[in-house]
C-alpha cells in the first residue's frame, strides 16, 4: 500500500522560464547566448566547475541573505573564468534576482490540481529536493506550499542527492515506512538511492528523460495517478 508520495521540484514539479535554473532573464540581460557562445564550450564547462564548487562545499545555510551571497560569487566567478564582462554590481543585481524573485519559476497549470486531487485521497505529501532557501517564498508564491506535510532540502542538511541521509530524513519527518512511499524524480541516480533504502521510484520524464525498464515513469505531473492505481493491482 502506497499512502506518501515524496516529490523532486525541478523537473518533477516546476520549470525555469529560461529553461535553465541559473542562467535566467536577468543574467541574459547581460550576457546574451550569442556572446555566451563566443566562449570555447571546454572553458564554459571548467567555469561551471569553478564556480558550483564552493556552492558544494559550503551548501548548509539558512538564510536568503546567505544564499544571495553565495550567488553573487557564483556569479562573479563564473563570468570571470570564462572570459565574459562582469562586475561586482552585475554579479549582485543577477544573484538578488535570482533569490527574491520568484516568476521565473513555472509550476504547470496541471501541479496544484494534482497535489489537491492526491491530498484529497488521502496521501501524505513531501519533498526531497537539492536548492536553496529560497524554495520555501518561491513555493509560497506559486501557491503549493500548503499541499506538502513535509518538506526535505539539501542546503538544510548540507548535502545534495542521492545521499541517502535526504532521503531518510524525509523519511522520519512523513512518519511512514519506505515500503509505503514513492519518490517522484528525473535522475536516475536519485532514484537508484531512494529505491536501496526501500521506497519506490517513479522516474519524471518532464524533461526529456528516457525512460527506464526497472520503474515506472510520467511524461507529465497528470499522469501519476495512473502510476499508483497501477500499483495496487
Amino acid at each position: 500500500m502506497i499512502r506518501g508520495i515524496f516529490f523532486d521540484l525541478g523537473w518533477t514539479l516546476e520549470l525555469p522560464e529560461t529553461g535553465d535554473w541559473m542562467l535566467t532573464k536577468c543574467f541574459r540581460k547581460y550576457i546574451s547566448e550569442e556572446l555566451q557562445a563566443t566562449v570555447d564550450p571546454q572553458l564554459w564547462r571548467k567555469a561551471l566547475m569553478t564556480a558550483s564548487q564552493p556552492l558544494t562545499e559550503h551548501h548548509k545555510i539558512t538564510t536568503l541573505a546567505e544564499e544571495a551571497d553565495q550567488f553573487t560569487g557564483w556569479y562573479m566567478d563564473l563570468l570571470q573564468t570564462a572570459g565574459l564582462p562582469v562586475t561586482p554590481e552585475i554579479a549582485r543585481e543577477i544573484a538578488l534576482d535570482r533569490t527574491y524573485e520568484y516568476d521565473k519559476y513555472i509550476v504547470p497549470p496541471e501541479v496544484p490540481v494534482l497535489l489537491r486531487e492526491l491530498k484529497a485521497e488521502g496521501y501524505k505529501l513531501g519533498v526531497i529536493s537539492d536548492t536553496w532557501p529560497s524554495i520555501v517564498p518561491q513555493l509560497e508564491h506559486a501557491g503549493i506550499l500548503p499541499y506538502f506535510d513535509c518538506l526535505t532540502f539539501s542546503y538544510q542538511l548540507g548535502l545534495f542527492k542521492p545521499d541517502p541521509q535526504l532521503f531518510r530524513d524525509a523519511l522520519t519527518k512523513m512518519g511512514l515506512p519506505a515500503g509505503e512511499t514513492v519518490f517522484v524524480d528525473d535522475l536516475v541516480k536519485n532514484l537508484e538511492s531512494a529505491e536501496a533504502l526501500g521506497i519506490h521510484p517513479v522516474l519524471s520524464c518532464l524533461h526529456g528523460a528516457v525512460p527506464d525498464s526497472r520503474w515506472p515513469h510520467i511524461s507529465t505531473p497528470a499522469e501519476l495517478p495512473a502510476v499508483l492505481k497501477a500499483m495496487k493491482q
